[in-house]
């Protein structure tokens, strides 16, 4: 009775072991098939040059030499273009993070936190910067007043107002006190932006945005007693796409709640303004090119003065009594430097775009300022040791 019932398992037996054969076959041949589609995919696609999402130009193709080859530099090189140029490489990182949203549950993500409100803050655990000599050597020898609009970081006021939750690390409020106490006992008078709200910045970007910009722009103008020029509610324009910035760029959509409203006022509002950068003039104050361009992370925040420029002047043709300021800055400046040029000439230094040879006070000096503003916003740490040199 017992060898119908061995022959019935061993049957039961050669149908599992038979089942599972398949299912391995065709689960290494369709992972195959999307290896192979993937990759002939991305050699046949025509080279991105750009990522949008990324912010930055990708790798392009790669022609190799046998001593490339040989020193393993162009298999690095090759290694890098095919990662960049991926077929679907940014739908494989929005899926990635939707899971890690959605599924696993984690608020952070690339070291940013989307609070409730739907603000993504960027918390630091940094405590100090060390403000270098240089500063106040900077300020006895240019011998002009030299002003400070050190502009709190976005993760400075969502500490005051309580945003980040206890249990993460974050002290950008003590770093942002302590760089203001150490500027201004280098010899800089502080023009305090500390009335500045948590809606005075982008929740996806971690610049401020108009509104901000404007309310800087009137710190300033009174603190260096100058006379400040205010636009009409007709000389405002709102970009029409959703504003989706480098905070968004880091986490992707999945995290970002909803976009930002891109608002500034138009190029009619600055006509008579000679922006000069790369040896041209006659460049725009406004580029709204910027605001026109279709995709959910295209740069819109360089509708102003289209972004970063090592040199730069800005000059109203027609006003010739006015003083010239020469303005340290980064991109936190972009959406003021257009104001406060309504009311001086600017000469205008980005120290993160200039040779290493560049000295910011024989620039001054050449240059016959006035005065001098630092114009940035409190995270500037890596730019001490730039500072240092330049300076």
């Amino acid at each position: 009775m017992a060898q119908p019932l061995e022959t019935e398992n061993k049957q039961g037996q050669k149908r599992t072991t038979s089942f599972e054969r398949i299912m391995m076959w065709v689960t290494t041949i369709s992972f195959l098939l999307i290896l192979l589609t993937i990759g002939i995919g991305t050699i046949v696609r025509e080279d991105r040059v750009r990522s949008q999402l990324e912010n930055r130009t990708l790798a392009q193709s790669v022609n190799p030499t046998i001593e490339g080859i040989a020193t393993g530099k162009d298999m690095l090189k090759m290694e890098t273009y095919f990662t960049d140029q991926l077929l679907l490489r940014g739908t494989f990182v929005e899926m990635q993070a939707l899971l890690s949203k959605d599924v696993f549950r984690q608020p952070f993500r690339n070291g940013i936190y989307t609070a409730k409100n739907g603000y993504m803050i960027e918390p630091s655990a940094s405590t100090q910067v060390q403000i270098p000599n240089a500063f106040q050597q900077f300020v006895q020898e240019v011998d002009r007043p030299v002003y400070m609009a050190l502009a709190p970081s976005k993760t400075v006021i969502a500490e005051r107002d309580q945003l980040i939750p206890s249990y993460v690390a974050s002290n950008a409020r003590t770093r942002y006190v302590g760089m203001i106490r150490d500027f201004k006992a280098a010899g800089m008078t502080n023009l305090s932006l500390d009335q500045l709200k948590l809606t005075d910045y982008f929740k996806t970007d971690h610049h401020w945005n108009i509104d901000g910009a404007a309310s800087a722009y009137q710190t300033i103008t009174k603190g260096m007693g100058l006379q400040p020029v205010t636009p009409s509610k007709a000389d405002r324009k709102e970009d029409e796409h959703a504003y989706y910035g480098s905070l968004a760029r880091k986490t992707t959509l999945a995290y970002a709640t909803s976009g930002d409203q891109l608002a500034y006022y138009g190029p009619a509002f600055f006509k008579g303004i000679d922006v000069c950068y790369d040896g041209a003039c006659d460049r725009p104050v406004i580029d709204e090119s910027f605001v026109q361009q279709e995709g959910d992370y295209v740069d819109r925040y360089e509708v102003f003065l289209r972004g970063n420029h090592g040199i730069m002047s800005m000059k109203e043709q027609t006003k010739n009594d006015r003083p010239t300021i020469l303005v340290l800055k980064d991109s936190f400046a972009n959406p003021v430097l257009p104001f406060l040029a309504k009311s001086a000439n600017l000469e205008v230094v980005d120290v993160r775009y200039v040779p290493k040879s560049f000295d910011v006070s024989q620039f001054a000096k050449q240059k016959q300022v006035d005065s001098v503003l630092f114009l940035h916003n409190s995270n500037i740490a890596g730019l001490m040791k730039t500072y240092e040199n330049t300076l």
